[in-house]
């Protein structure tokens, strides 16, 4: 079978995104599937390996999200062109916005299904990426706008049941279906000589680390993420604990605010932000984690809640959403309401 993943992110933009569309493709390469990308334009980045095939389509900035590109319409017909040479069986799109808009006119020209997947809650996220907006525009805007992407779909694929509530107090009735993103157990397994060497070496890049327990986050270091829930929580495991440490992996346009607040609460010297990582290094960063915290109640699944769990460090989250469904209760860790008591 012939697979055709659509996005408006792919590598070297890092999200729960781009980590699905990799996760399922190896998978249905493993099986003997013919799968390929079409995705934006990303400035100075390495080029995409011949096999498994990428389409790339020139794109400008987001404006709202400087990490994030919109393919410009007159690439539109260079997208169909390259799904009539790949002549997929499957289009499956993972976002909503400009390569959602030109593959979906393919499909309706061509007579294919509309497969899509709701990644991200932007009923809530909209507030955050466009704050100077008041936010009952932006909710309006973004129910109105989910519904309209997703009424029409053949199919529509949830990775998470809380999603598809979501979705139907949109207006749209579904069928839904459930397809959480798989990871594999051997991606975050790793030997205690390896944990032992990367801690080493972890202590030598960060100094302030050393001797500390460590609180790990991982994720896009803004606001829709609520990673400012973990300063007073870091405040008050400080105080019983002194030698505790937070970790940020990721980067965002939080991550200055977070800094600032960090230190005039004096835990500068209790918070590391070494930006985002190769998945490599990432299940090493895991593994040697005390404990993984996880403050965002806008999921629609949290894989790095299950990342986590995969490499053996017990987590704490927020239980809502889609972080609610994937650890079903206290499973792996600790579900919590937002009191950073």
């Amino acid at each position: 079978m012939k697979i055709a993943f659509v996005s408006d992110c792919w590598w070297p933009r890092i999200n729960g995104v781009t980590v699905s569309i990799q996760t399922f493709r190896d998978e249905l390469a493993r099986r003997g599937h013919q799968t390929l990308v079409l995705a934006p334009t990303y400035p100075g980045a390495a080029p995409d390996p011949a096999d498994p095939p990428v389409k790339r389509f020139r794109s400008v900035n987001a404006r709202i999200s400087k990490e994030d590109r919109f393919v410009v319409p007159d690439a539109f017909p260079a997208v169909f062109q390259a799904l009539d040479q790949f002549a997929p069986d499957i289009v499956h799109f993972n976002t909503e916005f400009a390569m959602f808009l030109a593959g979906r006119i393919w499909c309706q020209v061509r007579g294919k299904p509309v497969f899509i997947t709701c990644h991200t809650n932007w009923e809530f996220y909209a507030k955050h990426y466009a704050p100077w907006i008041p936010s009952f525009f932006t909710r309006r805007f973004a129910r109105r706008y989910m519904r309209r992407a997703y009424l029409n779909a053949d199919y529509v694929l949830i990775p998470s049941p809380q999603i598809g509530e979501l979705l139907n107090s949109y207006g749209v009735q579904g069928p839904f279906h459930v397809l959480p993103t798989g990871i594999s157990k051997a991606s975050f397994r790793a030997e205690p000589e390896e944990l032992t060497a990367y801690r080493n070496s972890l202590n030598e890049q960060a100094p302030l680390l050393r001797g500390k327990r460590l609180l790990l986050f991982v994720g896009r270091l803004g606001d829709e993420k609520n990673v400012s829930f973990l300063l007073p929580v870091l405040q008050l495991v400080v105080a019983s604990v002194p030698e505790t440490a937070l970790v940020l992996i990721g980067d965002g346009p939080y991550k200055r605010i977070l800094l600032e607040r960090a230190a005039a609460l004096g835990l500068a010297d209790h918070i590391h932000t070494p930006g985002y990582m190769e998945r490599a290094e990432l299940r090493l960063a895991y593994g040697t984690a005390d404990v993984f915290v996880f403050p965002s109640k806008t999921e629609t699944q949290g894989l790095t809640t299950i990342e986590a769990m995969m490499s053996g460090t017990p987590v704490v989250a927020i239980g809502e959403m889609g972080t609610r469904d994937v650890m079903q209760g206290d499973n792996g860790g600790y579900m919590v309401d937002e009191d950073p008591n």
